[in-house]
Order: C-alpha cells, then sequence, then structure tokens
C-alpha cells in the first residue's frame, strides 16, 4: 500500500513538473533598489482679484487703441510634502497656465510674456556662489526651499493677467462666464552629477526633488459687467 502511494505521488509530481514551472514564472519579482521621492501636492487660491482697464498709450493720443478691460489676479500657491522626509526643491520655475469654459480639457493660455517663446529656466550644473554645498539652508538663500516632512511650505505667489475679450479667429469673451483655471509650475532641473552630490551631501537635510507639479482648479465666476476702473501697477511681490 505504502509502496503504491509513493507511486502515486512521484507519477503526480512528474505530471505537475510543466505546468507548476510555469506557474512558478508568473510570480512576481520584487525589484530592489532607492524608492523614488514623493512628489509635492500644490494648492492654488486666489489672493487677490480686480478688474482694470489697460490702456495703451501712443506717442499721439488719437492713435490709442481702445482700453481693453482684463482680470488681475494675485494666486498663492502652496506645496505640501505628503511624504515621510523632508523635501529640497529648487525655487526657480516656470509655469503654464491652462484655463477652460467648461469642466474637463483645459488647454493653455499664451500669456503676454510668450509674445517671444515661453520662458525657460536652465539646468542647474553648478550651485550659486551663495549657496554651500553642505547645506540648501545655511547661508540663508532664495535658490532652495525646504518643506518638511508632512509638512507646507510657504506659500509663493503668482500674478496672472486675463483679458475679458479677446479677438481673433478664436474670439472670446469671458465676461458673464465661469472660468476654470490651474497652474503647472515646471521647477528648475539639476544636472545629474549634481543631483547626485546632493543627494549625499544634503542627505540629513532631505530629499532633492525637482520636476512639475499641477495645481488644483480654481472656479470664477466673472460678472457680466464688472466695476472696473483703469489699470495701477501692483506693487512687488
Amino acid at each position: 500500500m505504502l509502496k503504491t502511494s509513493l507511486t502515486a505521488i512521484f507519477t503526480g509530481l512528474l505530471l505537475c513538473a510543466p505546468t507548476c514551472a510555469a506557474e512558478l514564472t508568473k510570480v512576481p519579482v520584487l525589484k530592489t533598489g532607492a524608492a523614488q521621492p514623493v512628489k509635492p501636492e500644490a494648492l492654488l487660491e486666489i489672493g487677490e482679484g480686480s478688474y482694470c482697464y489697460a490702456v495703451d498709450r501712443q506717442l499721439r493720443p488719437d492713435r490709442n487703441p481702445p482700453p481693453r478691460l482684463i482680470m488681475q489676479l494675485r494666486l498663492k500657491v502652496t506645496y505640501r510634502n505628503p511624504g515621510q522626509r523632508p523635501m529640497i526643491i529648487p525655487v526657480e520655475h516656470t509655469r503654464t497656465v491652462y484655463t477652460s469654459l467648461a469642466p474637463g480639457v483645459m488647454k493653455p493660455f499664451k500669456e503676454s510674456l510668450d509674445l517671444f517663446g515661453p520662458p525657460s529656466v536652465k539646468i542647474m550644473k553648478n550651485l550659486p556662489a551663495d549657496v554651500s554645498v553642505e547645506s540648501p539652508v545655511v547661508p540663508e538663500n532664495d535658490t532652495f526651499a525646504v518643506i518638511p516632512a508632512g509638512g507646507k511650505l510657504r506659500p509663493l505667489e503668482e500674478d496672472v493677467t486675463l483679458p475679458l475679450y479677446k479677438k481673433g479667429l478664436h474670439q472670446t469673451d469671458l465676461a458673464g462666464h465661469r472660468l476654470y483655471m490651474r497652474l503647472q509650475l515646471n521647477h528648475q532641473e539639476l544636472a545629474p552629477e549634481l543631483e547626485a552630490v546632493l543627494s549625499d551631501k544634503w542627505a540629513r537635510f532631505g530629499v532633492p526633488w525637482t520636476g512639475a507639479v499641477r495645481t488644483n482648479t480654481l472656479v470664477i465666476d466673472i460678472p457680466a459687467a464688472p466695476k472696473a476702473a483703469e489699470c495701477i501697477d501692483k506693487p512687488d511681490k
């Protein structure tokens, strides 16, 4: 009886071999290596908002074009670090403003600053003179900021100006409509060699991070007839 049972077991293993081997190859293999830094979250809020008439003054007043009704926004972007380690980010960045008149797909808004092409920031290959390779915060500088683990960064301010009426092939009139807006901030890239050095030297302060961050979407209800006066330049941030 025992001999028969052993024979049956041995025969079953032989029959199972091809199938069992195939099943074993399906078992996922855990990859080892350093975890990627967590991406920061960005909360977008309106700090100030107003409407005004922008006057384009010419040398001859009789040639001045009609004033343009525009919306001026001073937006606040607050970064939050959802990770368990502090995050070190380059402060310098470019931005893209996305807008739409309905929920869903949003298109980039071409700002007046983009007339000669979108702004760009060069890759950082070397640290500026006021930044120490031993610390991102000592001495104090405006190049890097540290977001505490689970904490927030002091809000960044972004001034955005949008004309309420736009002529052209895709003519738009924002007055009396609901506008959806969000920002994408593209932080200055670090050269791989520099990032490797800083990851080692600044390990006790946090993890260097750079890349693109998109904010939440703002919903702005624009009056049909906004109260507006002539535009006045805002003070610097």
